[in-house]
């Protein structure tokens, strides 16, 4: 069998979308589920939830890194807040009050992005399109791997994982109705 091997271009939001969906093992790891492909929010990011159960955001642009990198901080801090009605909404979540773990995907890393890759809540992969016998397909980078071949190992202080309290208190957000879940179930 003879490989046919091109590089080509993506950009179409929509495209890219399915392809990384498709990526999602790559990206996020084995025993993940989807929740929602398509969040109403700035640049339409996609939820998912990993093996551990731990809410992920993956947020892209085709052309431009630093739209990705916003968008997706925008839609974490979005997320973060609603974090107690989507636990009531998605049942894979398990009632985790955990903050999400945000991936940002860009053809080209934003500026400042090695700075931020050493952040175990932040991923950031550069990717190429290729086409391989008519499918299309992508090569998925690392950031913060690209960086740790070029660099010399350092210590990095790691800040212990903040876990929200499940415990009720004043300012907890009441029970969705049926007719909110259903609403957000839509989505």
């Amino acid at each position: 069998m003879k490989l046919k091997i091109q590089a080509t271009d993506i950009n179409d939001r929509e495209e890219l979308r399915a392809l990384l969906i498709d990526a999602a093992d790559e990206l996020i790891g084995e025993n993940h589920k989807m929740l929602e492909p398509k969040l109403p929010w700035d640049g339409y990011p996609i939820l998912m939830v990993d093996a551990s159960l731990h809410p992920v955001l993956i947020s892209f642009d085709p052309e431009q890194g630093q739209a990705a990198l916003l968008n997706g901080l925008q839609a974490a801090e979005q997320l973060s807040v609603a974090l107690p009605w989507i636990n009531q909404v998605y049942d894979a979540l398990q009632q985790q009050q955990l903050p999400p773990r945000l991936v940002v995907i860009s053809k080209e890393p934003p500026a400042g992005a090695a700075m931020l890759a050493s952040s175990q809540q932040l991923s950031v992969f550069s990717y190429k399109a290729l086409r391989v016998n008519g499918e299309t397909g992508l090569w998925l980078e690392r950031l913060d791997t690209a960086m740790e071949a070029d660099s010399e190992p350092e210590t990095v202080f790691e800040p212990p994982a903040v876990l929200v309290s499940n415990a009720p208190d004043k300012d907890a957000l009441p029970p969705l109705s049926k007719e909110e879940t259903s609403y957000f179930q839509q989505l």
